[in-house]
């Protein structure tokens, strides 16, 4: 805002005092100073590790880490001097008020830290939930204080203030979440997904829920959402046909979508899906990979043909799930 009303008072200083009426005459008079006319102090923080290192550049998604601010609001005393003017008779009147948040800059949003632990005021566990390539560890102080004015030589109430920023980016370790929708010409269909559950586990493996619904899952009840629980999240990912299955009939045509999600970036060129032989392992493929439309009458199927989904974040962060398809 400073640099907009010098540009205009500059403006209007050239083309006369008619133009600067016109354009700003809300400036008229106006002197901004380099600080507050009324005492605030700002004092310098630090922010570091419990252990005094500095805050790594790079953190891992799910993994907490103890952070300490350092800064003259924890003393004992106020500064006694600010900008090199003497602060009489300064003195606390409430304790530090601090306030920790995580800003993802990529997606402008700002995640305030908060913690059950038993710390101290300085202190605070930040765990990054969501990987970025472009985020920040922020701290916020102040503490209320009085002097004596020099002009008046009564008391006053001012705040003293502290804040400070340490960049970083945050790994992805969070393999995809993705599943298919299996769609019949007659208008039939059926649905599995995929959800982290619990969210945000560490340590490793995730593990992930697999929901189905939809007629080829249940033709009695296609509202019905089937839940398969407790599967590892990640290349090994296998349905049991005791547990869902997609059931189709021997002569149909498949219209298959994916349902692709990641905590982060999907990597859409290695993203793979059809039906495949067995389940475990690498894929085995049987039809044409990522086709939209798979004719059943046109493959040579095993016993257990599977439906499968193989993609990848752009960390790497892997996903593979079996889904058993029965043929009526």
């Amino acid at each position: 805002m400073f640099f907009l009303a010098g540009s205009v008072i500059a403006g209007a200083e050239d083309s006369g005092d008619a133009k600067k009426a016109s354009e700003a005459p809300w400036l008229e008079g106006v002197t901004i100073g380099e600080h507050p006319a009324d005492l605030s102090p700002v004092l310098p923080m630090k922010i570091c590790l419990e252990n005094g290192e500095a805050i790594p550049a790079t953190l891992t998604e799910d993994i907490p880490l103890t952070v300490v601010a350092e800064t003259a609001l924890f003393d004992a005393e106020p500064p006694v001097t600010y900008n090199g003017k003497e602060i009489p008779n300064p003195s606390w009147s409430r304790n530090p008020a601090i306030s920790w948040l995580f800003i993802d800059w990529e997606k402008n949003r700002n995640v305030p830290a908060s913690a059950s632990h038993d710390l101290a005021v300085n202190q605070m566990v930040i765990t990054p939930l969501n990987p970025t390539g472009k985020g920040a560890i922020t701290c916020y102080a102040g503490r209320k204080m009085r002097y004596t004015s020099p002009e008046t030589g009564k008391a006053r109430a001012t705040f003293a203030n502290s804040s400070i920023a340490a960049d970083v980016r945050v790994l992805d370790i969070t393999p995809p979440v993705c599943g298919l929708e299996v769609a019949l010409e007659d208008g039939r269909s059926g649905t599995f997904w995929v959800a982290e559950n619990p969210p945000n586990k560490y340590p490793l493996p995730k593990m992930a829920d697999v929901y189905f619904s939809g007629a080829l899952v249940n033709e009695a009840d296609p509202t019905e959402t089937l839940t398969v629980p407790g599967i590892e999240l990640g290349a090994n990912m296998v349905v049991a046909p005791e547990q869902a299955a997609i059931k189709v009939p021997a002569n149909a045509v498949l219209k298959i979508k994916v349902n692709g999600e990641d905590n982060y970036k999907l990597d859409n060129a290695r993203l793979k899906y059809g039906i495949c032989a067995g389940a475990g392992g690498e894929p085995a493929p049987l039809s044409d990979v990522n086709a939209d439309e798979i004719k059943l009458a046109e493959l040579k199927l095993p016993e257990n043909p599977h439906l499968y989904i193989d993609a990848s974040d752009v960390a790497g962060n892997r996903q593979v799930l079996y889904v058993p398809l029965k043929i009526k």
